[in-house]
């Protein structure tokens, strides 16, 4: 009778103790939608900053562009007002012989002086002329000061901005691991694997193994536990398997957009999907962002890698469901880790420092994959 009670009692515990974690994982994964949902929010504002800072680039470009040929047209005008100076001082200083240098009819004066009078009004009009251009340049002087300090301030303030992300995407990823430590742990044990692959196909391929390796282990753990009637034990496996499952089971990209708006960061493209490149027809999109733009995730999902890779210098593969992955290479910062699930439009990185001039630019590389084949990403994007 006694044996019986402690097995009831048993049973009720550990149901308690199931009842707590589903509140508790309930409770979690509405702080995470939550904190997902206000760092989506954040980063579109980000973005409303760096596409400022982009249209901003472009003024003080042309200002530039204004200032210079304009200073070009006044050095050629004042070229010309120049030839006249001498005759003009020489009338100043010495008017008579300048207009009678030699004995003539009263007619030739007489058109002589028609002639500098009508030499006169010419060098005023030029004169007038300078005068307005100075003050043009002058203009875009000042207007150029101005794009500057505004340029210095949004820069700021998207610094600011970056940080206070790149802070609540540490603690959501600290909340994650705290109830999904084993979706972490096999997500850095795949990317371990990843790591050692000589290209990004075996990457990808290598990150696919070690996650069915781990799934089947859960399985034969279940087994192990049903055949020894270890409930705490059945239980935890359970509940690793369907985590395990649920981070993979990404809502994938039933949605196709052409809006500019999904793109994952602000520039424009240089290279599209199939174009000639000397390792034969690209098989992503490259895009030319401005100098440490952010980076936005293309889909929800979960990060299978965050790190350098080979040549491709910071890269993420982002898991987002069935079957779809999103490869991004380029970066020189990450915001996000290995095994955090992320939101659509969420900032999971900065590109390089960039100060301008023809060679160098980074680039942002981005591919999508439908297993381990390459797909035209544009549709998506």
């Amino acid at each position: 009778m006694k044996e019986k009670e402690k097995i009831n009692s048993n049973l009720e515990t550990i149901q308690k103790e199931k009842q707590r974690a589903i509140l508790k994982a309930r409770q979690d994964k509405k702080r995470t939608h939550q904190i997902n949902n206000n760092m989506v929010q954040a980063t579109e504002k980000l973005q409303t900053t760096e596409t400022r800072i982009q249209e901003i680039n472009k003024e003080i470009t042309n200002l530039k562009s204004k200032i210079v040929t304009l200073n070009i047209q006044l050095q050629n005008e004042s070229k010309n007002f120049s030839k006249f100076l001498p005759l003009i001082e020489r009338l100043s200083l010495y008017p008579s012989d300048t207009l009678l240098a030699a004995p003539s009819p009263s007619s030739h004066t007489t058109i002589g002086l028609s002639i500098i009078q009508n030499l006169s009004k010419q060098l005023e009009n030029q004169a007038k002329v300078l005068k307005q251009h100075k003050e043009e340049i002058n203009q875009l002087q000042n207007q150029f000061t101005i794009q500057i300090t505004n340029l210095a301030q949004l820069h700021k303030k998207q610094e600011n901005e970056q940080n206070q992300l790149t802070k609540a995407l540490k603690q959501a990823r600290i909340t994650q691991q705290e109830s999904a430590k084993t979706v972490f742990e096999i997500s850095q044990n795949a990317a371990n694997a990843a790591q050692k692959a000589q290209s990004l196909n075996d990457a990808i391929r290598q990150i696919n193994l070690t996650k069915i390796r781990a799934q089947r282990a859960l399985k034969a753990e279940i087994i192990r536990a049903q055949r020894a009637h270890n409930m705490a034990r059945l239980q935890k496996a359970r509940k690793e398997s369907a985590m395990i499952s649920s981070a993979n089971n990404g809502p994938g990209l039933n949605s196709r957009t052409t809006s500019k708006a999904n793109a994952p960061v602000i520039g424009p493209i240089v290279s599209l999907w199939g174009s000639k490149t000397e390792t034969g027809p690209a098989q992503g999109i490259t895009y030319a962002p401005q100098s440490q733009a952010t980076v936005r995730s293309p889909c929800s999902g979960l990060i299978e890698f965050a790190g350098p890779f080979r040549g491709y210098g910071h890269m993420i593969i982002l898991n987002c469901g069935k079957g779809y992955r999103f490869v991004l290479a380029g970066m020189d910062s990450l915001s996000v880790a290995i095994g955090q699930s992320i939101q659509k439009g969420i900032m999971i990185g900065q590109m390089p420092a960039w100060s301008g001039g023809k060679t160098g630019r980074p680039t942002l590389f981005v591919q999508l994959r439908r297993g381990e084949r390459a797909i035209n990403p544009s549709p998506f994007l």
